[in-house]
């Protein structure tokens, strides 16, 4: 085994949970077979905060969920909130750094990751996570 990946997830992926009821870290240990650290981005505990400030009943439940599930894990400084979009930020840090998967259904920032050789984790028929690209 070598060094470990950072798994970046988006804002929307950590909302997956409340949304859909699919448990990402359990679904994040079966498809990589890799050693792994979950990292959230600073800018996405940011959206969170805007979100839940202007959200209400269940929706406000997922982004809870997803604040409380973000607790659980390191928080890395990748930009400002408000500065450029956070899908920009996640992808200079992902094409920036070596052994970063993103965690993302963004079809747009899937795309632009996918051209620059950046493994990325989706959510499939909203029930299972699947792995789009190589981890060497």
């Amino acid at each position: 085994m070598g060094r470990e990946w950072l798994v970046v997830p988006d804002t929307n992926f950590l909302l997956v949970p409340g949304q859909f009821g699919v448990d990402i870290i359990s679904e994040l240990n079966r498809i990589l077979d890799v050693k792994f650290r979950i990292v959230v981005p600073n800018v996405v505990l940011d959206e969170l905060d805007v979100i839940e400030r202007k959200t209400r009943g269940k929706d406000l439940l997922a982004v809870r969920m997803a604040k409380k599930l973000a607790e659980r894990f390191e928080t890395v400084e990748i930009g400002r909130f408000g500065e450029k979009p956070i899908d920009d930020q996640i992808y200079e840090f992902a094409v920036g750094n070596e052994r970063v998967i993103v965690c993302t259904n963004d079809k747009g920032l899937k795309k632009r990751l996918r051209e620059k050789g950046v493994p990325v984790v989706y959510l499939r028929s909203k029930k299972i996570l699947e792995l789009e690209g190589m981890l060497e």
